[in-house]
């Protein structure tokens, strides 16, 4: 099955287009409410950082991302056009946009929800990451 596709500008904003997509996808697939739970909030947190820490403030830029099924797990693939950045290395700022000492890499949050991850760079310069949650 092919995978199911949506791209967005980077704001905020279009979080609520990206989670009705992925809740509708969800349904579709009759997918677990314990998947569908752990799929929204990767994908959710994923985006917030891509929108809040990726691009430079004010910059625009386009979000990828696809949706699909693996067997019995789904792979979520976010691609950015953002300068370099390592989503499992960089830890979450605070809304003061400190960074939170307790706040723990998104690598170990993430790995909570997933059972793998992947991050590399494109040979047309942008970053994906590459998530299978089952």
């Amino acid at each position: 099955m092919a995978a199911a596709t949506l791209t967005l500008s980077n704001r905020q904003e279009n979080l609520k287009l990206l989670l009705d997509f992925v809740q509708q996808w969800a349904r579709e697939r009759n997918l677990s409410p314990a998947l569908r739970s752990s799929l929204e909030r990767a994908v959710k947190k994923i985006f917030q950082h891509v929108v809040c820490h990726a691009y430079p403030p004010g910059e625009p830029g386009s979000v990828g991302v696809a949706l699909e099924e693996q067997g019995p797990r789904v792979r979520l693939i976010f691609q950015d056009d953002a300068p370099p950045h390592n989503p499992l290395n960089l830890r979450e700022a605070s809304p003061s946009g400190n960074r939170s000492p307790g706040g723990g890499t998104h690598l170990q949050q993430l790995q909570q929800l997933a059972d793998s991850l992947i991050y590399y760079r494109t040979p047309d310069q942008k970053n994906r990451l590459v998530v299978f949650i089952s």
